[in-house]
């Protein structure tokens, strides 16, 4: 039992791979304690290539994160070693097994949920940004009338265009064309 083992840790090869937006860095390490780095791009290609080099008994670092999910997957199913996150290949090659934690990979519906909240985060922060261009636009232009919460709704713009129309303060917000087809309407 124990000879087995060692002969299985002489054959292990601890990576670690750091990820970044487009590129990752893999640092392999194996029995004799040298490190041979390699780097390459995320893309789908660049990764199969990374995942040609990688064999069953190898144990593999990842650095958190969305990518990583992707292709831990990616590994376990092409090469069938075991994937851990947040661990460096020296970390590895110095613990145990058991003592390692690990991250579990996120459900491709979990995957869906983070994108979709991903998305309406950016798209919160896109419209606000926008309000606050426009409210800054008007300010710098001497248009005092103009609220920022007037600027957030488009009844808002809307009832705000028509009260300057009919001459009233624009106190709510109202932007003299902004509504689309204002201008034929007046």
């Amino acid at each position: 039992m124990e000879e087995a083992r060692t002969k299985a840790k002489a054959k292990t090869r601890h990576i670690g791979i750091d990820l970044g937006k487009r590129t990752y860095q893999a640092a392999f390490v194996g029995a004799s304690g040298k490190a041979a780095m390699t780097n390459g791009e995320t893309g789908a290609r660049a990764r199969q290539a990374l995942y040609k080099k990688l064999r069953p008994e190898d144990r593999v670092a990842l650095e958190a994160g969305n990518m990583a999910f992707v292709m831990a997957k990616e590994i376990e199913a092409a090469v069938g070693c075991k994937v851990y996150a947040l661990k460096l290949a020296h970390m590895l090659e110095d613990c145990r097994e058991e003592r390692l934690p690990v991250v579990l990979v996120p459900s491709d519906e979990e995957m869906r949920r983070r994108k979709l909240l991903s998305r309406s985060r950016r798209a919160c922060r896109d419209r606000t940004s926008a309000i606050n261009r426009l409210h800054g636009l008007f300010a710098s232009q001497g248009i005092k009338t103009v609220a920022k919460k007037g600027l957030a709704t488009d009844a808002r713009r809307r009832r705000g265009a028509g009260r300057d129309r009919a001459g009233g303060s624009g106190a709510h917000g109202g932007v003299p064309g902004l509504v689309r087809g204002a201008d034929s309407r007046a």
